[in-house]
């Protein structure tokens, strides 16, 4: 079994965002191998060595952008939530899969449960999204991790291209 140590950066000159993406990638796997860590509050949660190296590791790459201590903590915080909201979802498949329940019948009592959305006058937009068409592609649950982290990390990449401190370069030719 992997010791669940986070990815370290294998060049100290390396594209942030890769590291970052593979720095959620790494915390997925961990938290889906280890579900009680993603339940428990984070007052709760146990704050030793490794979880510091988890944090190390995902400040590196962030550190090279140009951002200030206090933003990188703020985007520390939206890549790691992103991170374990996303994670939710393959633990709850992982833990009925180990109940023997398959993947299709995981699949319609989620369907089932959200579905009372249609018809209920408090959930419009919500029962409008489950309603519309498809354009005939629907994301796996992989493919729907993906996305979020390219969407998570184009917004940092734009706060990152706009903050003060580009633009006064900028402005100076630097």
């Amino acid at each position: 079994m992997r010791g669940w140590r986070p990815p370290r950066p294998t060049d100290r000159e390396g594209n942030w965002r890769d590291e970052v993406a593979q720095w959620m990638r790494a915390k997925r796997e961990m938290l889906c191998a280890r579900p009680w860590l993603a339940e428990l509050p984070f007052v709760a949660a146990p704050h030793g060595p490794n979880w510091l190296l988890w944090l190390e590791a995902v400040t590196e790459p962030l550190s090279r952008t140009g951002l200030s201590s206090p933003d990188i903590g703020e985007m520390i915080s939206i890549v790691d939530g992103y991170t374990r909201g996303a994670s939710d979802t393959a633990i709850s498949l992982a833990r009925s899969r180990a109940r023997g329940i398959s993947d299709a019948e995981w699949a319609a009592a989620v369907g089932a449960d959200l579905g009372r959305a249609i018809g209920d006058p408090r959930f419009p937009k919500f029962a409008a999204v489950l309603t519309t068409p498809s354009d005939g592609h629907t994301r796996s649950m992989d493919e729907s991790f993906e996305f979020g982290i390219a969407r998570v990390l184009d917004g940092i990449e734009l706060y990152i291209d706009a903050s003060p401190r580009k633009r006064s370069a900028s402005r100076r030719g630097g």
